[in-house]
């Protein structure tokens, strides 16, 4: 019975490193660390209300806050949605705030949403209040209202990478579409369901999914954070060189060293890339030819065969 909360234990773990990895170093959006944070929230009450069932205490008290957190769950999946369409607004941000921050209030003072608890045996559920249905609402039409923001987003796209953003986060969102629909329709129904089991599952397959494609959607290239991968010593290289140009007396050999460098930033990053193929490599980089490549690399003293002399 206690291998239900394995789940939301391996989801909260690696929601906690990857919330770890980006704000260290402060340059993520607002918007996709919220993503996070909001995601191990929810995980971390599922994990909790798991352990203390198995312990037999009374778990009442977190069904409320575990309904709030959903509610703003998926409020963040829309406003990820309507940022990659790119039809997001303040104004459209503050009318969500504020039908989550009213359903939530609703939520945690009153009985119209949860009334309570009963056990399904593996573990409790909560017991729908007169006005379930108002919440159920909400989930259908927050996560339908993001798939036709991104529908319309990938059929009125102005460029072939904006269709992509909005087709793969299409993707991403499907594993929570299908457990948040068959946990809504089995609750309506009246069968004793608790959608804790899957839905860490589904809420980390839509942040490694995004993650994946973090450079397409243009908020914040998660890559560029994990250590040893070729973003992150590319981005490392960048600021090293930017650094030395602004504290150099000498502007003109600065400067110099400054395109020369970043030259060869560029060339070892497409490098690591192409797997150190340099006819990959100078296909990547649009250049002529290999002898174009060899040539840049001979004048910047790049040794492709010495990967090991690389920043």
């Amino acid at each position: 019975m206690s291998v239900f909360f394995i789940p939301a234990l391996i989801s909260l773990i690696f929601k906690l490193v990857i919330l770890f990895i980006a704000s260290r170093e402060g340059k993520v959006s607002v918007l996709f660390l919220s993503l996070i944070v909001i995601f191990a929230c929810h995980n971390a009450i599922e994990l909790v209300g798991y352990i203390q069932f198995i312990n037999n205490e009374a778990v009442v008290s977190l069904f409320r806050p575990y309904y709030v957190v959903t509610t703003f769950l998926v409020m963040y999946v829309l406003l990820h949605g309507l940022a990659v369409s790119e039809r997001g607004n303040r104004y459209v941000t503050g009318f969500l705030i504020t039908v989550a921050t009213v359903l939530s209030t609703l939520i945690l003072f009153t009985d119209v949403i949860v009334s309570g608890q009963y056990s399904i045996g593996y573990a409790m559920t909560a017991m729908q209040g007169q006005y379930y249905w108002l919440f159920a609402l909400y989930l259908l039409a927050v996560l339908l209202t993001n798939t036709v923001v991104l529908l319309v987003g990938y059929k009125g796209a102005t460029s072939q990478l904006h269709s992509i953003r909005c087709a793969y986060s299409l993707f991403a969102l499907s594993p929570v579409m299908v457990v948040a629909l068959l946990a809504i329709t089995l609750k309506i129904s009246g069968v004793g369901v608790n959608a804790a089991g899957l839905a860490p599952i589904a809420t980390t397959l839509f942040l490694i999914f995004v993650l994946k494609g973090e450079s397409q959607h243009q908020f914040t290239d998660i890559r560029r954070f994990l250590p040893f991968s070729p973003e992150r010593k590319a981005v490392v290289g960048f600021m090293r060189l930017i650094d030395e140009y602004i504290h150099s007396e000498n502007k003109i050999n600065a400067f110099k060293n400054l395109r020369d460098g970043i030259e060869r930033q560029i060339i070892y990053y497409t490098l690591d890339k192409c797997d150190n193929n340099i006819t990959k490599c100078s296909e990547m980089m649009g250049l002529e030819s290999r002898s174009t490549l060899y040539s840049m690399m001979n004048r910047l003293g790049i040794n492709h065969r010495k990967r090991n002399e690389s920043p």
